[in-house]
């Protein structure tokens, strides 16, 4: 197998900005929105005891009539999004096994995952299958990319590939990523309206490119060439320079989180690969045990729809749920850019 075939991709992104939906001129029909919510105590603790009529769920602030569905009802299709460029090269040694982390996430048939490698433009996508194993050697140990990062045009490439899913499934993305975009050619907006127009959730799973570069200009030979040290009878190893320069340089909000708040899904950060597999293992546990609410909007209205999601008699419980969706049907007019 050609692993080449598929540098997958990962994605991120978003910031709200009003004034980049007022270009959109939308006339809606009346969907079904899904909203996955998690319920949990102060201490994180999942709790199950809810029924349908316990949740209030706001759309533009008018409550809405809420139907709860089993989990089994709706099968999964998941994209992963894998940053193989820029300095992801430094968390390859975090991959290893992570072909079984996405196979614990999967479950069982209908369920199915597609993989996507990224740099500078996300890569061909492995089909869509339900058997993690034929991709492994992909998944585990995949090529090295160039110098990008482009996480919205990747996020934007895995929406295209849900498209094409049933309609009736569940849809996420797993990005595992840096936190800011590099290279993309995506607009914020456009990614925001898709992720609302799909009901896609995106977990985003981010390691920090100044640690990772920090750590590869420390241990790397080929960053760091001998330098004289004295009289030359002495040599170190340690340019201090380099990581001198990644630590003072500016700080770059993190897009991947935001993207993952907005859509409704979760986000973790990582250093090692055992951070990476707990984060994996929550984020297991948490997509398996959510409550599926869904509705029929009774607003007409255009564009952006701001949703609120709580529990009528159980103020103390933490309730996570997606934040809005995006009102549209294919009477649309395309976004000005």
């Amino acid at each position: 197998m050609d692993c080449a075939v598929f540098k997958s991709g990962v994605l991120v992104a978003a910031a709200l900005a009003a004034s980049a939906f007022a270009q959109t001129t939308l006339h809606t029909t009346t969907t079904l929105v899904v909203v996955p919510t998690l319920v949990q105590t102060s201490g994180k603790e999942l709790v199950f005891s809810p029924k349908a009529d316990d949740f209030v769920l706001t759309d533009n602030g008018v409550p809405q009539k809420v139907t709860l569905e089993e989990e089994s009802s709706r099968p999964l299709s998941l994209v992963v999004l894998m940053q193989t460029g820029g300095i992801a090269r430094g968390q390859f040694e975090n991959y290893v096994h992570l072909d079984s982390m996405i196979a614990d996430i999967l479950g069982k048939a209908p369920n199915v995952v597609s993989i996507v490698n990224f740099d500078s433009e996300p890569e061909a996508a492995s089909p869509f299958t339900s058997d993690v194993v034929e991709w492994k050697d992909a998944i585990d140990h995949p090529d090295q990319g160039n110098s990008g990062a482009a996480i919205l045009d990747s996020i934007g490439f895995g929406l295209d590939l849900l498209r094409k899913q049933p309609q009736g499934n569940r849809r996420a993305i797993l990005l595992i990523s840096q936190e800011h975009d590099n290279g993309s050619k995506a607009k914020v907006k456009d990614i925001v309206r898709e992720l609302g127009e799909t009901n896609t959730a995106i977990y985003s799973m981010t390691f920090s490119s100044k640690k990772t570069a920090m750590k590869q200009a420390f241990k790397d030979p080929a960053l760091n060439k001998p330098i004289t040290v004295g009289d030359g009878q002495y040599q170190a190893y340690f340019d201090l320079s380099m990581p001198l320069n990644l630590a003072i340089s500016e700080m770059r909000r993190n897009l991947s989180a935001e993207v993952a708040n907005l859509s409704g899904g979760e986000t973790s950060g990582f250093t090692s690969r055992g951070d990476l597999d707990t984060a994996l293992g929550v984020m297991t546990n948490h997509i398996r045990n959510s409550y599926i609410l869904s509705f029929y909007p009774t607003s007409t209205e255009p564009g952006l729809h701001t949703l609120e999601v709580r529990l009528a008699h159980h103020p103390e419980l933490l309730v996570s749920a997606r934040k809005n969706y995006w009102a549209v049907d294919s009477a649309r007019t395309e976004p000005k850019h």
